[in-house]
């Protein structure tokens, strides 16, 4: 952001006759040179900040862009064919004893399976506008909270104007680039100031035409500018620490989720194969169809909770959820290796 300039006008003063007058006249010059030169210090020390923040800035709206695409993505190819390809198979057994030993270590039932088509269907009307219907505030909602609770639609359920709840107000979000500042009110003043507490533009009196008259005082003001521009970089830096923070955890997200649509694929493919060579009883199937079908719901259960637990809060801090859901999905994905 360009650092905005408030000019110190002075003006040189006359240059008396006599010694002492020129002494003065020295003494003037030097500290104008000195007050130009601390000057150009504090507009370096504040460039430099503002720069060092901005890049942490695009890199975690990268990922959160990466992160809206991986969950569309994941919706669209994954939980939806699964829903539609799970719901042809009567007479699942989530309790079944012949594969109950090889699955004891994860829990599904039949709420676990409504509460995954519950948000599939929610998210059929997003996913059938395509991606480009979401816009940056759409992405980015789904990115940081997930579900479709947080996006407005139209009538028609394909059109999103905007972030709704939570995420209309969440400046960190409109900072990191999640669009949708008429409706949050902050944009990018607001989010600077949620991540790091400081103020977007401070105010420096530095730069611009030395045209006064009292050296003294220019030199003056040149450390107090020098001062707040020092200020503004350590806020600047607690606000780059926060943008790591929160680029780190939205990478965590999508690389997991990347992973566990990984391993579900197969499942899938294998479970479309079924119901579509037209084996709809699950008491018709063997024991490795069942045990697929079950790990298909397993992976599906979790891709869910990734999917839908929030990354930032209403505040724009990162969430303890976030945290627990990857440390609870690798013990998940270890319990499943070992089947």
């Amino acid at each position: 952001m360009p650092l905005p300039l408030i000019p110190v006008f002075l003006a040189v003063a006359a240059i008396c006759s006599g010694g002492y007058g020129v002494k003065k006249g020295f003494d003037a010059k030097e500290d104008f040179a000195t007050a130009k030169d601390i000057n150009d210090k504090a507009v370096t020390i504040y460039d430099k900040a503002c720069k060092q923040l901005q890049k942490s800035r695009n890199a975690a709206k990268e990922t959160l862009t990466a992160l809206g695409n991986t969950k569309f993505l994941v919706y669209k190819n994954s939980l939806i064919p699964f829903v539609e390809a799970f719901s042809q198979i009567k007479a699942v057994d989530f309790q079944d004893k012949a594969i109950a030993d090889e699955l004891k270590e994860m829990s599904i039932s039949s709420d676990d399976l409504q509460e995954i088509t519950q948000s599939a269907l929610n998210m059929q009307d997003v996913v059938g506008g395509g991606v480009a219907a979401l816009g940056a505030g759409g992405l980015a909602g789904l990115a940081a909270y997930g579900g479709v609770g947080t996006l407005a639609t139209a009538s028609t359920g394909t059109a999103i104007a905007s972030l709704s709840g939570v995420a209309a107000t969440n400046a960190t979000l409109a900072w990191l680039g999640g669009g949708a500042l008429s409706v949050g009110g902050l944009g990018v003043a607001g989010g600077t100031a949620v991540l790091g507490g400081i103020v977007a533009a401070p105010v420096l009196a530095i730069g611009g035409m030395i045209l006064a008259a009292k050296a003294e005082e220019a030199k003056h003001n040149a450390f107090a500018n020098r001062d707040k521009a020092r200020a503004a970089a350590q806020q600047m830096m607690t606000a780059k620490v926060a943008t790591n923070a929160i680029q780190k955890r939205l990478a965590e997200i999508d690389h997991l989720l990347l992973k566990l649509d990984q391993l579900f694929q197969p499942l899938l493919s294998g479970l479309r194969s079924l119901v579509s060579s037209g084996c709809y009883d699950y008491n018709d199937y063997s024991l490795s169809d069942k045990k697929g079908v079950m790990m298909a719901v397993l992976l599906a259960k979790t891709m869910k909770n990734v999917l839908e637990t929030p990354i930032l809060d209403k505040d724009g801090a990162i969430t303890r959820a976030s945290r627990n859901v990857l440390v609870k999905t690798g013990q998940e994905l270890d319990n499943i290796n070992r089947m």
